[in-house]
């Protein structure tokens, strides 16, 4: 008997998932793939609540008679780290050779986990690379090295799917890609993924149309940049979707350009307003277009989104987005070094933070 074991949040489960079971078992020769979901992952919150995530991977999966949906995570009660849970599932489910499922990602992150030593001594991994192949190789090599890890890297290289990004097109009323017309349908009749509904039609209201597309391409630009920052969802999604929430407005203020008033009224709206009380994302929203000196890195991928998001044509931002997808760090200090000379060679009123930010940034990279 030869078993995969599958975990993850599932929230929700979409179409790279389901390649992932389907070419991990054609690869491996596997008899059966145990899918597990989280129950309450330590790095993220999840949406749907835990009987909800089971109900619709018991759904999806029925038609393959070689998954089998374990929920072992939610039986527990609390949070359950790999190095535990594992264990208990191969214990469950004894084969004479079974493989640890994970993503490249994962991997390159390895000796960040909980006691990695003793996973990597218990069972043996096969990996999915996401993107570029090598990393996921370069991750492969140094586990082997640190750990004595058992590890085979799969032919199939994964799609980027973003969950975040599923969730944020839901909520937005957009049809996202990825999800099968199944759980898209499901999905929609549980009403799932609507956290921030009252939010949503509210700016939907007041913003023009095209400012609204706006603000929608900079959450989307935001979710796809936070895959590689693993940013709280709760966090990027109302920093990105408010960060104009005061661009109508007609207030003037003493020495602010008209045109970045609303980044700092916008502070205000989102608190006053919407009920934003998180000091983190009321500053994102209080710097997206200036910038300042040490940002966050909340506040460094607004920035960003607002200034790269897919609607932007302005000269040099293809190059800017190909950067920042190789390297967020050298990406976001392009984008000011970018600002300012914009605003530089245009002659263009420019307030004291933009320049602060980036006499700030190139003492750290210059």
């Amino acid at each position: 008997m030869r078993i995969g074991f599958f975990g993850g949040a599932f929230d929700p489960y979409h179409q790279e998932h389901e390649n992932v079971i389907l070419q991990a078992k054609e690869e491996l020769g596997l008899d059966r793939v145990i899918v597990y979901p989280s129950s309450d992952p330590p790095h993220k919150t999840c949406s749907a609540p835990f009987d909800k995530r089971v109900s619709f991977l018991q759904k999806a999966t029925k038609k393959y008679g070689f998954v089998t949906v374990d929920t072992i995570e939610g039986e527990t009660g609390r949070i359950n780290p790999t190095v535990e849970i594992l264990p208990k599932l191969q214990n469950k489910y004894p084969a004479e050779e079974s493989y640890f499922i994970i993503g490249g990602d994962s991997l390159e992150k390895f000796d960040t986990w909980i006691r990695p030593q003793e996973i990597a001594d218990k069972t043996q991994f096969a990996v999915i690379a996401r993107g570029e192949k090598e990393r996921t190789l370069a991750a492969k090599d140094r586990a082997e090295k640190k750990f004595g890890a058992r590890i085979t890297v799969l032919r199939y290289v994964g799609q980027e799917i973003s969950s975040s990004l599923i969730k944020a097109h839901i909520e937005l009323g957009d049809r996202p890609s990825g999800l099968s017309n199944e759980m898209y349908d499901l999905i929609r009749e549980e009403g799932l993924y609507h956290t921030h509904a009252a939010m949503v039609e509210r700016q939907k209201g007041i913003l023009p149309p095209k400012r609204y597309e706006h603000v929608k391409r900079t959450t989307y630009y935001a979710l796809k940049l936070n895959g590689s920052l693993g940013l709280p969802y709760e966090k990027v999604f109302p920093a990105a979707f408010l960060h104009d929430c005061a661009k109508m407005t007609s207030r003037k203020m003493e020495g602010v350009p008209d045109c970045i008033v609303h980044q700092f009224v916008g502070r205000e709206i989102a608190r006053t307003e919407y009920g934003i009380e998180d000091e983190e994302i009321l500053s994102a929203i209080e710097c997206h277009t200036t910038g300042k000196p040490n940002m966050t890195t909340l506040e460094k991928l607004i920035f960003c989104a607002d200034m790269l998001e897919e609607g932007r044509t302005f000269a040099g931002v293809e190059t800017l987005r190909e950067i920042i997808k190789d390297n967020f760090e050298k990406g976001f200090f392009a984008c000011v070094q970018a600002t300012y000379k914009n605003l530089t060679e245009k002659g263009k009123e420019m307030h004291p933070l933009t320049k602060q930010c980036l006499e700030y940034y190139n003492s750290l990279y210059l």
